[in-house]
């Protein structure tokens, strides 16, 4: 794997049954249980090689408490060398979540910068405390349907995408903005920032989160399968490479969802441009 780049996004999920019944099914993917220490006992976390992490809340828990949006998780070559860079720059992480079977801890940045929860891990560190569990694949190795880029709303690119150079040598390249605002950019990170959003959209989105890319093999079926499910297409964008992507807004317990073609993976996080 090369680093940085995105690992898993964690959401909130008002009731964690239905939710990974109904995701499950509308997008074809698995969920598991992870056996995890006690630190947070007021949260129920599932997971999947996919990258889409639900929490189910029990009780007020201060790093969820500013809407759906928990975390985007990025894998680093070292979260501890990450965090050192954070707090130089004047940051501190809210939680600092330990992850036994690495033996290693792993950091949430709150919304002091620029409105992002960002996690840091090192690369391979969650992957291997879910392989406690059984076999459990890194999101590049994983099969389809999965995460394939998150998009989320910024106030000012240029200011963020300096600061991500900056802290995990993250770069950025113009790319298509899909109806989703006025100017988007996105890197082989798989983190797609836009700014000035669409206003038609913005009851969608859960805000800095605009959506959440899965990428499938069949888009069309796919398609099918999520309107036959109640969620129409509210944007269609059409890809240089062939098909289209499909952007569905609110879905599942207000998840707000993008898929995309397999052979359009390259042209969804900028590569090549």
């Amino acid at each position: 794997m090369t680093t940085p780049k995105f690992c898993r996004i964690a959401i909130i999920a008002d009731d964690m049954k239905s939710f990974t019944r109904d995701v499950g099914d509308m997008l074809g993917i698995h969920f598991v249980s992870p056996s995890l220490d006690t630190e947070f006992p007021a949260i129920t976390v599932t997971f999947g090689e996919h990258g889409l992490e639900p929490i189910q809340l029990h009780e007020h828990v201060p790093f969820a408490s500013h809407g759906r949006l928990i975390e985007v998780a990025i894998d680093v070559d070292s979260a501890e060398a990450t965090r050192k860079k954070f707090r130089a720059a004047g940051y501190e992480p809210i939680v600092n979540n330990f992850l036994p079977a690495p033996a290693a801890s792993e950091y949430l940045f709150g919304r002091d910068f620029h409105g992002l929860p960002l996690m840091v891990c090192t690369a391979g560190d969650n992957e291997t405390q879910m392989r406690a569990d059984g076999p459990f694949l890194e999101l590049d190795a994983a099969p389809n349907p999965k995460i394939g880029c998150v998009s989320l709303i910024v106030d000012s690119i240029d200011k963020v995408t300096a600061d991500l150079n900056q802290l995990f040598g993250m770069t950025f390249v113009a790319t298509d903005p899909a109806g989703l605002g006025e100017r988007a950019v996105v890197g082989s990170h798989r983190v797609k920032l836009i700014e000035k959003p669409n206003p038609q959209l913005l009851g969608e989105f859960e805000l800095p989160l605009a959506t959440i890319e899965f990428v499938v093999d069949d888009v069309e079926v796919a398609r099918q399968r999520i309107e036959a499910a109640g969620y129409p297409v509210r944007h269609t964008r059409k890809l240089n490479s062939g098909g289209n992507a499909y952007y569905f807004g609110a879905t599942v317990q207000r998840m707000p969802l993008v898929i995309y073609p397999a052979h359009a993976d390259s042209e969804i996080i900028g590569a090549g441009q």
